[in-house]
């Protein structure tokens, strides 16, 4: 009988797991416990901030496996010369994406904390990524400007400061995206675009209709590789 498992994955400002049961659940790191966590045999972690909380979890569940990005794992070889300082996320990510986009050149886009563009080809090598500033950083740049205000209604220009800055890096966030989008597609017409994290849904609409939304690539990572161990 195989063991159950539990797949986390620990970011900068959530908390998510997959339980046994394939249920998926999201806390802000200020609130979580672990005791917000079923009970299983195996936690499987992907974490990028936040240590403290694997050593929490540590406390109550007696099986952690704490994994890191490698130079290689089946059909994926990682550009870096040095996986380590890959983060685990964007590797994790990547298996996730070639377990449902086999064969096939991919770019995966995280928009969260950070924007993050990985590309991979074909056969499964990965070609180097990008790592720009979430709209939480670009609302914060410039310290005149900044605001903790994350919404992003428009890109229009607009007649008083505060709203012609939350425009503008909103219009860059999409700016960026897309051009990486039309730059892939240009390099790779056969190829497929993913895009996850927790700004999606609210510039989907803003974006190469090509693209495919995805909620929790790092997971369908971790349980994928955690098949392979065995």
């Amino acid at each position: 009988m195989s063991r159950s498992s539990l797949f986390v994955d620990i970011g900068n400002s959530a908390v998510k797991w997959r339980t046994p049961d394939s249920e998926v659940f999201s806390q802000g790191v200020d609130f979580f416990t672990p005791n917000s966590l079923p009970k299983a045999e195996i936690l499987w972690v992907s974490t990028v901030a936040n240590l403290s909380i694997v050593d929490t979890i540590k406390e109550t569940h007696a099986n952690v496996k704490l994994v890191s990005s490698l130079k290689q794992h089946e059909k994926l070889t990682i550009a870096y010369e040095d996986p380590t300082t890959l983060g685990s996320d964007r590797f994790f990510a990547m298996i996730g994406a070639i377990k449902s986009f086999p064969e096939t050149s991919l770019l995966i886009i995280d928009v969260g904390s950070a924007v993050t563009f990985d590309i991979i080809d074909h056969i499964g090598i990965h070609k180097g990524g990008l790592i720009m500033p979430g709209i939480a950083s670009l609302r914060k740049s410039f310290p005149k400007f900044s605001t903790d205000d994350l919404t992003l209604k428009s890109v229009s220009i607009q007649s008083n400061t505060q709203k012609a800055w939350q425009s503008g890096t909103h219009a860059m966030l999409i700016s960026a995206i897309n051009a990486q989008i039309e730059s892939f597609e240009s390099s790779y017409p056969s190829g497929q675009v993913l895009i996850s994290g927790g700004t999606v849904n609210e510039i989907i609409n803003e974006l190469s209709k090509s693209i495919k939304p995805f909620d929790n690539l790092v997971l369908d990572g971790l349980e994928s590789y955690s098949h392979s161990m065995g």
